[in-house]
């Protein structure tokens, strides 16, 4: 008989067994966290991106057009300036399909305003592989789409 006490040999594989239990979980709470940095810094890019894009637009000189080649000249500014950058952004974010960027006037309470938008289709371009458990669905649970936005009147 060894001279340990009962209660401690009856507990010696606890601690193996509580690991192996609380491991996955573990695994899965950084895996999730890396996937939703990833995805949220992509999110700020393209919000970036946008907010750049119309700050451009603001610096056309307005003595130089009249009404409707001043929304044209603003528009085109933008358009040229969100094409530029987002050429700059790495991988997928690059690669948009056609018409997922746009610049437009529209007026908003009789003001004028500049909206330039960026829709990026993560359902089917997904940046980082995510996991598939069937029925169950994927983990981490992330969104079909990144959208930004940004306006500003001229």
């Amino acid at each position: 008989m060894s001279g340990r006490p009962k209660d401690v040999r009856n507990q010696e594989g606890a601690v193996a067994l509580e690991f192996l239990m609380l491991f996955p979980f573990v695994v899965a709470m950084l895996y999730a966290s890396a996937i939703y940095g990833i995805v949220f810094f992509s999110q700020y890019r393209l919000q970036n991106v946008v907010d750049r894009a119309v700050a451009s637009a603001l610096y056309v000189d307005r003595s130089a057009f009249q009404g409707e080649q001043m929304e044209n000249a603003v528009v085109n500014r933008a358009s040229q300036a969100m094409s530029g950058l987002l050429a700059t952004l790495p991988g997928p974010l690059s690669n948009l399909e056609d018409g997922a960027s746009s610049c437009a006037v529209e007026a908003v309470g009789g003001v004028e305003m500049l909206r330039c938008g960026v829709t990026y289709n993560y359902k089917e371009n997904p940046i980082v592989p995510v996991m598939s458990f069937g029925l169950l669905g994927t983990f981490p649970p992330l969104p079909d789409t990144l959208e930004a936005e940004a306006r500003a009147a001229f």
